[in-house]
């Protein structure tokens, strides 16, 4: 009886690896982007220690040599960026500036590199550490990729990538270890090297150049 369950698993692993491989595809697809990007966010965050959830909203850049800015504009002006081995946190209201290696993120390191992974569209980052499968429906769609290994309070648990007939929106969910979610509405507004400029002058103003 071992035997031939062993010889059933065999023969179905085949197909298994072929849907894996489809699902990664679809994902890639989904994610292409080449050169600078820019999207228009909705953020809310539900956290464990707050009465209700916090809402933010405004502009994610994506430069060409990996850089990435979250420009918040609600509730108030915060540059957030990514550049090479470095993190910038400047707010103007509170006249706080910040910087440090992207090494010293601790939990949110990882939140960081998926978030980068997805929207300059490099899901080939994400294998290593997360299993993924796809459902389509009609001109819906839901990626969802779900940790290999899970240490509470600070690996990801799961990311969800959903989307439907509009090719510029989709949403992002992300779910930590903990419970807490981010979720994340999405809209592309625009793309190509023009974007380039921006990128950096946000990134300038966040390192105090």
């Amino acid at each position: 009886m071992k035997r031939r369950m062993l010889f059933c698993l065999a023969a179905l692993a085949p197909g298994y690896a072929m849907a894996a491989e489809a699902d990664w595809g679809l994902l890639q697809q989904r994610l292409h982007q080449a050169g600078p990007a820019e999207f228009r966010y909705e953020e809310t965050r539900s956290l464990e220690l707050m009465a209700k959830p916090w809402h933010g909203q405004g502009y994610l850049l994506s430069g060409s040599d990996g850089s990435l800015v979250k420009l918040q504009l609600s509730p108030q002006r915060v540059i957030m960026a990514i550049s090479g081995p470095s993190m910038y946190y400047y707010d103007p209201g509170q006249g706080q500036r910040r910087s440090a290696a992207l090494s010293y993120a601790g939990d949110a390191a990882e939140q960081i590199r998926v978030f980068r992974a997805i929207l300059q569209g490099r899901p080939e980052d994400l294998r290593a550490r997360y299993d993924l499968t796809a459902e389509s429906r009609g001109e819906s769609w839901r990626l969802r990729l779900s940790a290999k290994t899970k240490t509470a309070g600070s690996a990801l648990e799961s990311v969800e990538i959903a989307g439907g007939a509009d090719p510029l929106g989709r949403q992002v969910s992300i779910r930590q270890a903990d419970g807490e979610t981010t979720e994340y509405r999405l809209e592309k507004t625009g793309e190509g090297q023009a974007l380039e400029f921006s990128v950096q002058r946000l990134l300038q103003e966040a390192a105090g150049d």
